[in-house]
């Protein structure tokens, strides 16, 4: 474009090349990718309404704070996440806001000046450390829902993302919450392991150690299935073997991992009520969003033409 004959065509290209990127920052863009890449792997998953996702959702984020630990915690900034401001204000040129701007009560909106270069020394790295002290901020302390549901799901029961201590505490909590269910739905599922019919002397010494084994020890005890296959189908299909863990299974594996299930709901319910459709019963309109949302679990909605 600079060497364009046209006089329009050159004015172009010479406003471009003030607010094209530097070869440095090309250079950066694509280390981010590579750190950023998982980012949106496990916004696109977590996101999902059509397989369970809670049980992945701790396994997903210590695997992300893997790959984003600092390589030296000596240098590290610390950043104060409690505060409003960006990690990377001082790195961005900002440009006064104009003085006929009208006055409201909603703070003014700094206009980010493009035509300055952005710091790339060790950006890469800052990055990490900051999406690092992020992670440990916002997640610091695992919920109980999301590692019982990773306990319950057959592909990552054996927690392998997390330390010893937190393993067996989250395996103490599977064991109460059995318990809890037990109660709950009146049922007494332990197993009296009797030895066989005998008139041997080892089997009359062993006559009186009868152990009980639980729903949690068997399931504890069986090989985890591939990742590739359904935790929920597995479930269906061992419900008979473990009636109370199956009961909680559905309990826990059924919560999503993001808002952005029910977000996505309430977007198709808004393309169903529409400025022209307003008058919609509400017994109506939720009826079109169950059709909306099901039609592919049956055959078809429309009449056989004969």
């Amino acid at each position: 474009m600079l060497i364009d004959p046209d006089a329009s065509t050159r004015r172009d290209g010479k406003r471009l090349k003030k607010i094209n990127l530097t070869e440095n920052e090309w250079q950066e863009i694509g280390k981010l990718i590579i750190i950023l890449e998982d980012f949106a792997g496990a916004t696109e998953y977590l996101g999902g309404s059509k397989y369970t996702t809670i049980s992945l959702m701790y396994s997903v984020l210590a695997i992300i704070n893997q790959k984003i630990l600092p390589d030296d915690n000596s240098d590290v900034e610390v950043i104060d996440l409690t505060s409003q401001n960006m990690a990377f204000d001082d790195d961005v040129g900002y440009e006064d806001a104009p003085e006929d701007e009208p006055i409201s009560g909603q703070p003014i909106r700094r206009k980010i000046n493009i035509n300055m270069p952005q710091n790339c020394i060790n950006l890469d790295k800052r990055v990490k450390a900051a999406l690092y002290q992020a992670m440990n901020h916002y997640w610091e302390v695992p919920q109980e829902q999301g590692m019982l549901a990773a306990l319950l799901d057959p592909r990552f029961k054996e927690l392998g993302f997390a330390s010893n201590s937190l393993r067996l505490r989250s395996q103490e909590q599977l064991r109460n919450a059995y318990q809890d269910m037990r109660i709950l739905t009146g049922e007494n599922q332990e197993v009296e392991l009797q030895p066989v019919s005998s008139n041997s002397l080892l089997a009359r010494i062993f006559q009186d150690n009868v152990t009980h084994v639980d729903e949690v020890a068997n399931y504890l005890a069986l090989p985890k299935i591939h990742h590739d296959d359904c935790p929920l189908t597995w479930w269906k299909t061992n419900k008979t073997r473990f009636p109370v863990l199956s009961k909680l299974a559905r309990k826990y594996l059924a919560i999503p991992a993001t808002s952005t299930p029910s977000e996505r709901l309430f977007s198709e319910a808004g393309n169903v009520m529409t400025i022209k459709r307003t008058q919609l019963a509400p017994n109506m309109l939720e009826n079109l969003v169950f059709c909306k949302k099901n039609w592919r679990l049956v055959e078809g909605i429309f009449p056989l033409k004969y």
